[in-house]
């Protein structure tokens, strides 16, 4: 067993998984279902199997692998890509470029083709990579056959113009939507030099990074960082917002689209090589006169925005003490208010107060024990702290909440 254990470990070394979110429990299981699965007698017949047969080692790997997602989880971030579709992209000669990596079973590829194409865009302008480790999830993904379960939030609207019903009760995309997404295998690590030569207007890595060593995740940064095209945007997890470096990214969108787009410092070589962008689009600000957008009419704003809205625009802007000082004064008066408290929470973290966050998203837990994204956070500051088996519990807890019914 311990050779076996130690395979199985190398393997997620490999994929640079953060040990403790593949404890060896966890390990040990993946190893009695491969060995139950080929009818091996022993976990000695099984290691003499993965001795022979080299391919087995990516079976194993299979077993640890999460594949869980479903079609337009959260609906923040495709109406933010709907939008920026329709106005910043929308003058492009270029194909629309996105890349969804990992993909899993391929439900967030297709929801991205699905918002792009809903801006108007032509499918045959879509250009949209998937990625992933799981040759499994790969397989599915081109097939594109889902069950009822994994369109939990597509709006019916969508699912009658882009998925055919079957008679087993599953759906299956539209073959013209299968056709402009393409799915390739590869490791996060090692990224073919092919797909990073390219640049991408939507660059989707949702709660990978969390299962990543930190090492890892900065070097995964980097590579979404030169990616990433100059009108870009980056869109990650609940749990993974924090860890994005302000002196590379800002937020951009609503709070819970979880977007980022290149800082201004950081753009504003790209914005001098490429076209001026139409007045309508988002520009970047910059010191340098040549670099400056076209005067624009200042858009109208709310008369009276909320307290919680006003907050999260702060915050947005890095602005996190005033954030939270409106927040603290919000609470005074209702400490209930379970969005409040999230979102301080962010603000805490921000912050480097590490302790005060965890207050605030324990409250929120408490009052909303199923509330995903305070317990995706307060899994990751338990792994930053490595307090393995808190996080463990608190991604399961995550998951099941996430799922949908």
């Amino acid at each position: 067993m311990n050779a076996l254990l130690e395979l199985a470990r190398a393997l997620c070394d490999e994929a640079g998984l953060e040990p403790s979110v593949v404890p060896d429990v966890h390990l040990r299981a993946a190893l009695k279902r491969r060995q139950l699965i080929c009818g091996a007698p022993t976990l000695e017949d099984y290691a003499a199997r993965c001795a022979a047969r080299p391919e087995e080692r990516g079976e194993i790997l299979e077993e640890v692998l999460v594949r869980e997602s479903w079609f337009f989880r959260d609906q923040a971030p495709y109406e933010l890509l709907t939008a920026l579709a329709s106005t910043r992209w929308c003058n492009q000669d270029s194909p629309l470029r996105a890349l969804s990596a990992p993909c899993a079973n391929g439900e967030e590829a297709y929801s991205i083709a699905i918002a792009l194409a809903e801006a108007g865009h032509s499918l045959s302008r879509l250009q949209v990579c998937a990625l992933d480790l799981s040759q499994r999830g790969l397989k599915a993904a081109a097939a594109g056959r889902y069950e009822a379960r994994a369109l939990g939030q597509l709006p019916a609207s969508l699912r009658q113009r882009w998925l055919i019903p079957t008679a087993t009760g599953h759906y299956l995309v539209h073959a013209a939507l299968r056709a402009c997404v393409q799915y390739q295998h590869a490791n996060l690590l090692a990224l073919p030099a092919a797909l990073t030569a390219q640049r991408y207007q939507v660059l989707c890595c949702r709660n990978a990074m969390i299962y990543l060593r930190p090492a890892v995740r900065r070097r995964l940064l980097e590579q979404w960082m030169s990616c990433l095209a100059g009108d870009g945007v980056l869109i990650v997890g609940h749990a993974e917002a924090a860890l994005m470096p302000s002196r590379w990214l800002q937020p951009v969108g609503p709070p819970g689209a979880f977007a980022f787009e290149h800082a201004p410092v950081a753009i504003a070589p790209v914005v001098r090589a490429t076209a001026p962008r139409r007045s309508g689009a988002p520009q970047a600000r910059s010191a340098h006169p040549a670099l400056r957008p076209p005067p624009q009419e200042p858009t109208r704003r709310p008369v009276a925005p909320s307290p919680l809205a006003e907050a999260a625009a702060l915050a947005d802007r890095g602005r996190y003490a005033p954030a939270a000082a409106l927040l603290e004064q919000l609470l005074a008066s209702d400490y209930d208010q379970v969005e409040a408290l999230y979102l301080l929470g962010l603000v805490r973290a921000a912050e480097g107060d590490v302790a005060a966050a965890r207050r605030c998203f324990t409250r929120a837990l408490y009052l909303v024990p199923a509330h995903q994204a305070s317990l995706e956070h307060l899994a990751l500051l338990a792994a930053d702290g490595e307090d393995s088996a808190a996080a463990r519990r608190l991604r399961r807890r995550s998951a099941h909440a996430a799922a949908p019914e």
